[in-house]
């Protein structure tokens, strides 16, 4: 493996090699220097039974020709893990906390099949601690994309020794989870990996933003449960088991998520559902997300900072941003729940232009070791996305008219008008545009206006 870099420091410290710092952008391997498959399979080791092979295939930015193909065999075992170990760097490196990790991957479709579709970039320092960043597997090959993750997002596993020193990090290595535990079907896929570098800016190379889903979902589409859990898949954190059904009734319409969540013992014990991929959508940054929450009181004995409700949305990289509350986890009260834009919080650069998948998740304690196992049942309705409409008061002609804009096209508006505020009228409007008009009449004197997203 070679280091590349547009500006780096050699600090000594009694005539030693002490560490090479990342001042500004260094490439921890490009698969440049290899000139065949057993040079880079020399440097680069894989398990289970995987095959690492130098590839053509690049992104249509990269700064090479080559990239590493992996081909892996993903069998039917609980948490069945391909690791991809290169040799220890050259030289121990220093990562600072604002800057970023970044890989370029193009995925499989196949992944799809996977019951845990992860991967994790995984650094050790000099004296053997180690954490990770990571996200999901893509399961397209034909657009590659960039993995960012901002150093301080560092994670633990389990079997953490401590957090490694990002000033004294010596080893990189990939880990490609394909199952969880339970296992699912045995596949095989074929990813591409190129460009591992350390930046102080993340790689951002995303497409033009997709138009907004208003509707993310208000499970009203599902004729039953099974239609329900077809398109939604779980995810526990634990021995947590999570069950998925439709509630009736809902606060809007007839049918709302209802989880079922057996939170197992121990440390921060968590349940999710996540969508199946849709086609892309916006969040625009003047958007506002809602929906309603119903949370269960049976926690309230164990409640702490880890009793959390996470709404999420992945972009195509899996990159998620996230919004999280922990008030109404212990309510039996339905809570509307709304968050803008700023709100929601990444540890990654995500694509919030073109997004595909969203998670609804929740935590049930932070608790100690010896937390016992309790379940609750919360339920979800309504998911969306809104833009708060704008309006204007403009003359056209010698009349005047209520000018509407950053509209829903497709959508249904009601439009609220009152001359003294002593009477209000309403008036439905359909959205045909993201700008339209409607006529003030004529010799009004004076008129108050509100204009609302009708779900």
């Amino acid at each position: 493996m070679k280091m590349n870099k547009t500006s780096q420091c050699i600090s000594m410290v009694c005539g030693c090699l002490f560490a090479l710092t990342a001042n500004a952008q260094m490439m921890i391997e490009n698969f440049e220097e290899y000139p065949s498959d057993y040079d880079l399979q020399g440097v680069w080791n894989a398990d289970q039974g995987t095959m690492v092979t130098l590839s053509p295939y690049v992104a249509y930015h990269s700064t090479g020709t080559n990239s590493m193909r992996v081909d892996v065999n993903m069998l039917a075992n609980a948490w069945q893990t391909t690791v991809l170990s290169p040799s220890p760097l050259p030289a121990p490196i220093s990562i600072d906390p604002t800057q970023y990790v970044t890989l370029r991957i193009a995925g499989d479709p196949a992944f799809t099949n996977a019951s845990y579709q992860q991967l994790f970039i995984y650094v050790w320092d000099g004296s053997g601690k180690f954490g990770r960043w990571g996200g999901s597997v893509p399961t397209t090959t034909t657009n590659w994309q960039a993995f960012n993750f901002q150093a301080s997002t560092i994670g633990l596993t389990w079997d953490t020794l401590g957090m490694p020193d990002l000033s004294n990090i010596v080893q990189f290595k990939i880990f490609i989870y394909g199952q969880g535990d339970p296992a699912g079907a045995p596949f095989t896929a074929t990813i591409y990996v190129d460009e591992l570098q350390i930046r102080d800016t993340a790689l951002i190379e995303f497409p033009p933003p997709s138009p907004m889903r208003a509707r993310i979902d208000d499970f009203e589409g599902y004729s039953d449960s099974t239609a329900l859990t077809n398109f939604y898949h779980y995810v526990n954190g634990g021995p947590t088991v999570t069950t998925a059904s439709l509630e009736t009734p809902a606060p809007q319409g007839t049918n709302a998520l209802k989880l079922a969540i057996d939170f197992g013992a121990g440390q921060w014990p968590w349940g999710a559902v996540y969508s199946a991929y849709v086609t892309p959508f916006s969040f625009p940054t003047n958007a506002t997300a809602s929906l309603w929450f119903k949370g269960d009181p049976t926690l309230a004995s164990v409640a702490d900072g880890g009793t959390v409700f996470y709404l999420s949305f992945y972009d195509q990289g899996g990159n998620a941003i996230n919004f999280t509350t922990s008030a109404p986890v212990t309510s039996s009260e339905w809570t509307k729940l709304e968050a803008s834009f700023g709100q929601f919080w990444s540890g990654a650069v995500v694509d919030t232009g073109n997004l595909v998948q969203w998670r609804v998740l929740v935590e049930g304690w932070q608790g100690t070791v010896d937390s016992q196992p309790m379940s609750g049942t919360f339920a979800v309705d309504n998911i969306m996305i809104t833009v708060p409409p704008v309006l204007a008061v403009v003359r056209q002609g010698n009349g005047l008219q209520l000018s509407m804009s950053d509209l829903i096209p497709g959508t249904t508006y009601t439009l609220r008008q009152t001359s003294d505020f002593s009477q209000w009228t309403t008036t439905t409007i359909q959205a045909t545009a993201t700008s339209q008009t409607w006529p003030i009449p004529a010799g009004q004197p004076k008129g108050f206006y509100q204009l609302f997203y009708t779900p």
